[in-house]
C-alpha cells in the first residue's frame, strides 16, 4: 500500500491529492492513508498535508515497482522484486524448478552473492545497478544456448542507447561497453530435460551499472568498470531501461533460431579488426579477430590459419607482449 500511494502522489507531484480519493483508490479507511503517509514521511519523503486539502508529495521520487515497470510495457509481465537475496538467477531458478511461466522476470535490489561468467565475483550490493533474471522455455537443445545470451546482448545494447543515448558496444560473448569500460554482464543458465533431450527452462541474467558509486568504483574494478550515468540518474530511469530491456528482448525472442540479431550483435562488436588473446582453459591463441559468424563464433587469424571458437575468453592485446 505504501508503495501503491507513493505511486500516486508521485503521479501528481506538486499537486494535493485527497485522503477520500485515496482510500476509495486502494479500498481501505482514511485512517489507514493517513498511517501510510506517516511512514513515507518518516522514511524520508517530503509530503506535506493539509486539512480538507489532501496531502501533496513535493518532489519527483524514483519509484521502482512492478507497476512502475509495466507502465512502460505494452504487455504486461510478472514482475517480482526482492530486496535483498543472494542473485536474481539463484531465485530465478528455484522459481523455473518449480514451474514459474516463461517471461517471469525477478529483480534483486541488492545481491549478495552476484556471480559472473567463470564463477568470477558480480559486485551488486547498492542501488546502484539494475538486476534481474527473465525465464524462458524455448525449445532448443543446449548447442543453441550461446544464441540466448546474444539474442540478449543485442537487446540491452539497444535498450541502454535508447533510454540513455550513450553509445555502447558488445564484447563477445556477453558484456556491454560504454568507451572500453563494462557496464554491463549477461549470464545465461540453463536445465535440461534429459528425457526430451531439449532444455527445460533458461534464465538470462542481466546486470547493469546504472550510476556510480558515490565513492567510486572498487579498485579492483575502476580501470574496467563503467556506468550509464557518472553522477545521479534520472528520476524514473530504473523503471524505464528494465521495461525496454524486457521490451527489446521480447522482441527479438521469436527470431531466436532464425538469428535476426546477429547482424546487429556483429554490428555492435568492439572486437571485430583487433589483436586478441583467446583464454580457453589453460590454453591462449593470439590472432587477429576477423568476423563473428552465424553461430556467433569468434572468427579469428592466428598463425596457424583461421580459427572459430564458440566458448571461451577473449582479450584485447595491448601490445606485443601481452
Amino acid at each position: 500500500m505504501k508503495e501503491k500511494i507513493l505511486e500516486i502522489l508521485n503521479n501528481n507531484v506538486g499537486k494535493s491529492v485527497s485522503g477520500q480519493l485515496l482510500a476509495q483508490s486502494l479500498g481501505i479507511s482514511r485512517n489507514s492513508v493517513w498511517k501510510i503517509i506517516n511512514k513515507l514521511k518518516e522514511d524520508g519523503y517530503n509530503i506535506t498535508s493539509q486539512t480538507n486539502a489532501g496531502y501533496t508529495l513535493n518532489a519527483s521520487v524514483d519509484i521502482f515497482t512492478e507497476n512502475s515497470i509495466n507502465s512502460h510495457l505494452k504487455n504486461e509481465h510478472k514482475i517480482i522484486i526482492y530486496d535483498k537475496e543472494t542473485s536474481s538467477n539463484t531465485v530465478a531458478k528455484r522459481l523455473a524448478s518449480e514451474g514459474a511461466d516463461e517471461g517471469t522476470v525477478v529483480i534483486v535490489n541488492s545481491q549478495t552473492a552476484g556471480r559472473g561468467r567463470m564463477g568470477r565475483r558480480f559486485i551488486s550490493e547498492s542501488d546502484n545497478g539494475l538486476y534481474m533474471s527473465i525465464i524462458l522455455r524455448p525449445q532448443i537443445s543446449a548447442s543453441e544456448c550461446v544464441n540466448i545470451t546474444v539474442l540478449s546482448a543485442v537487446a540491452v545494447c539497444e535498450a541502454i542507447e535508447e533510454t540513455s543515448g550513450r553509445g555502447c558496444q558488445i564484447k563477445w560473448v556477453n558484456d556491454i561497453y560504454i568507451k572500453d569500460k563494462k557496464v554491463c554482464g549477461i549470464l545465461t543458465e540453463a536445465a535440461m530435460d534429459f528425457e526430451l533431450g531439449k532444455l527445460d527452462y533458461a534464465i538470462v541474467g542481466i546486470g547493469v551499472n546504472l550510476s556510480a558509486p558515490k565513492g567510486g568504483f572498487d579498485k579492483e574494478i575502476e580501470n574496467i568498470a563503467t556506468a550509464i550515468y557518472e553522477n545521479k540518474r534520472p528520476c524514473g530511469y530504473k523503471a524505464r531501461l528494465c521495461a525496454k530491456i524486457i521490451e527489446k528482448l521480447f522482441e527479438y525472442y521469436p527470431t531466436l533460431t532464425k538469428k535476426d540479431y546477429i547482424k546487429k550483435y556483429r554490428e555492435k562488436s568492439n572486437l571485430i579488426g583487433k589483436e586478441v588473446n583467446v583464454y580457453i582453459g589453460n590454453e591462449i591463441e593470439s590472432g587477429t579477430v576477423t568476423d563473428i559468424d552465424e553461430n556467433a563464433s569468434l572468427v579469428v587469424a592466428t598463425k596457424g590459419g583461421i580459427k572459430k571458437y564458440n566458448s571461451g575468453e577473449a582479450r584485447v592485446r595491448k601490445n606485443e607482449s601481452d
